[in-house]
């Protein structure tokens, strides 16, 4: 089950976005309102949300290596939506260069870019750390 990101969470989390080749802008911030999910006390997985009123941005979706295939993605994102959903968010919106497929089985569609709200469309994850070839997805949720 994940548990709430804790600032002393924040190197494990650096490591594991590092290792899987995510960007670092603005995900220390990011993580205040982020997730974690320990094995033996340590942090084996991590998601983010970003909220913007009405949307809220993914972002920072991270297994380690080792620990893939056990679902551990899969529960981090469903927690990362019911937090969207407690900041108020009704949509949660992604960017993606290596896992559409995997946020696809999701539920998650594909969008265009220049659709997402303006205030989304100024974070950071948008602006600045995700290259312009990053595919828009996003799920509404219920």
């Amino acid at each position: 089950m994940a548990d709430r990101a804790t600032v002393a969470d924040w190197p494990a989390i650096e490591s594991l976005l590092t290792a899987s080749a995510l960007p670092l802008d603005g995900a220390a911030e990011a993580f205040g309102t982020g997730l974690v999910e320990r094995r033996a006390d340590e942090v084996v997985g991590c998601a983010a949300i970003e909220p913007y009123g009405g949307a809220a941005v993914l972002r920072s979706v991270a297994v380690r290596d080792d620990r893939r295939g056990e679902g551990l993605g899969h529960a981090l994102v469903h927690a990362a939506e019911g937090l969207a959903r407690e900041t108020g968010a009704a949509e949660i919106i992604l960017l993606t260069e290596t896992a559409e497929p995997f946020f696809a089985r999701l539920g998650y569609e594909v969008i265009d870019r220049a659709s997402v709200p303006d205030d989304v469309a100024g974070s950071i994850e948008f602006s600045t750390a995700c290259p312009t070839s990053a595919v828009a997805m996003s799920r509404r949720l219920g």
